[in-house]
């Protein structure tokens, strides 16, 4: 019988599973198990560079989407000539996110790059910006688990910046505010900080130098004949700003906007909200705060402060899944293995697709997607993500270069069960435990007999309509539950 019945996380494990990684797989509890349980596994994970990478995700991220190895002028080249637009860049790089979510062993490190990919958001189907989406997407990886103002400088200035924000178009007689703007508004302070309409030019100003020749080599560079000279303020950081070289005053006020106390609060803030809950006690936000500033900005540090607060712990099945955070339970959940794309129509190229939301990092506004359930429980939402449970339950589509877990996965053959079969309550039980890591409960087993048509008297077997053709109507119904659809 316990072949039958595999063994589940406890609730605490399942709940990190939810949180820390994108869902339940029994390779990711497999790998929590080895590493001595939920705790031990987190603190592996804020190493990420100690973790072997699983072979699938190394090949997505190095093989499966050669085109976003691309150099800037090869992507404008091909983007004129036709042979592949940005949008198409875009979206190999929203499939390639997807599928290293799935698959990766690095799982907090994937979600803290989807994290700063919100906050410091730059949308991958801007008219330019796209042109280095794809490098920015690399930086964000490479610091997501470092230290806040390293990041901040880094993203700040990086060509997909300038060019979504505007920077790029900055001049000393005519410094462009979006990006000064911006800065403030939704990366550091936030609005409540009490900067005002002057400090917002002067922020324009202390940016204005960096740029890029844009439409024609997109050549990233600073010119200092751009650059605003003159004396600027804004929240407390002062500087007067003479020399005509101003890079040195642009790091200085971005490292001071970084370790800002509102900026401290404005980070404690929706790491709380991505992690914990969409309300998220002023006391935790403000022991998150205190970490983030004791500690110099070091993301991970403040991380191990919300990871051990009881408010994390208590928190399970408070959070709604975003539509993206959805799919890749799904996947993760039914063990669905994806095969090096071949074809447009590959499971891989296709995935975007399957959720029936927007396009990864393709939010149309620069304050980046929502965390908040308001956002992601409208109906057409919830009927989207019922659909697209049962396509990738049933394996209906997409078909192409992709493998699900074969009936006997779910219904052992005939020798493995009891005589006549398995009851129906163990049926439903199996079920719970291969795809959503728990036992199953009574709810459940009304669940499955209401959406099957099954009498909870049956024995199921390997020739059983609910181990073949209605066996989608049984996985559906646990996909499609509040369970699954909350983290």
């Amino acid at each position: 019988m316990k072949q039958l019945l595999p063994p589940v996380p406890t609730a605490y494990e399942r709940h990190v599973l939810n949180r820390v990684a994108f869902g339940w797989s029994r390779a990711t509890y497999a790998e929590m198990r080895r590493a001595g349980g939920a705790d031990r596994w987190i603190a592996r994970q804020l190493n990420p560079s100690a973790i072997p990478e699983d072979p699938r995700a190394a090949a997505v991220a190095t093989r499966w989407f050669p085109d976003l190895a691309d150099g800037p002028q090869r992507r404008w080249d091909r983007q004129r000539d036709g042979s592949k637009g940005g949008w198409q860049y875009a979206l190999d790089l929203s499939n390639q996110s997807l599928l290293r979510r799935v698959y990766s062993r690095r799982q907090l490190l994937e979600a803290m790059v989807d994290f700063w990919s919100d906050h410091l958001h730059i949308s991958g189907n801007h008219d330019s910006a796209w042109i280095y989406r794809t490098d920015y997407d690399a930086m964000l990886r490479q610091r997501a688990l470092g230290r806040f103002d390293d990041l901040l400088v880094a993203a700040t200035l990086h060509p997909s910046m300038l060019l979504y924000l505007d920077n790029w178009t900055s001049t000393r007689q005519h410094p462009n505010e979006n990006h000064g703007r911006e800065l403030l508004e939704l990366h550091t302070v936030g609005r409540t900080a009490g900067y005002t309409e002057a400090m917002v030019k002067d922020s324009a100003r202390i940016l204005s130098g960096y740029t890029l020749d844009a439409w024609r080599t997109w050549t990233p560079s600073y010119d200092p004949g751009r650059h605003a000279r003159g004396p600027v303020q804004v929240l407390g950081f002062r500087h007067d700003n003479a020399a005509e070289d101003g890079r040195a005053v642009t790091e200085a006020y971005l490292r001071y906007l970084a370790r800002h106390p509102a900026t401290a609060r404005t980070i404690a803030t929706k790491l709380a909200v991505r992690f914990v809950s969409d309300r998220p006690s002023a006391d935790l936000v403000a022991r998150l705060a205190r970490t983030f500033t004791s500690s110099g900005t070091d993301i991970a540090a403040t991380l191990r402060t919300l990871f051990a607060s009881p408010e994390f712990r208590r928190s399970a099945g408070q959070k709604v899944r975003t539509p993206d955070e959805d799919l890749i339970a799904t996947c993760r959940a039914l063990g669905i293995r994806a095969e090096m794309p071949r074809t447009e129509k590959s499971f891989g190229r296709s995935l975007t697709w399957v959720q029936g939301g927007l396009q990864l990092y393709d939010w149309p506004r620069p304050d980046g997607r929502p965390q908040t359930a308001e956002a992601w429980s409208s109906v057409t939402r919830v009927m989207a993500s019922y659909r697209m449970h049962w396509n990738l339950a049933a394996g209906w589509w997409p078909t192409v270069d992709v493998r699900h877990r074969p009936a006997s996965y779910w219904v052992p053959p005939a020798r493995r069960l009891p005589r006549g079969g398995m009851p129906f309550p163990m049926y439903v039980d199996r079920l719970c435990r291969l795809a959503l890591g728990r036992r199953a409960t009574a709810r459940d087993r009304a669940v499955v007999a209401q959406a099957t048509g099954v009498r909870r008297t049956e024995r199921i077997t390997p020739d059983h309509a609910l181990a073949r053709w209605e066996l989608v109507r049984a996985l559906g119904a646990l996909l499609d539950s509040p369970d699954h659809m909350t983290r």
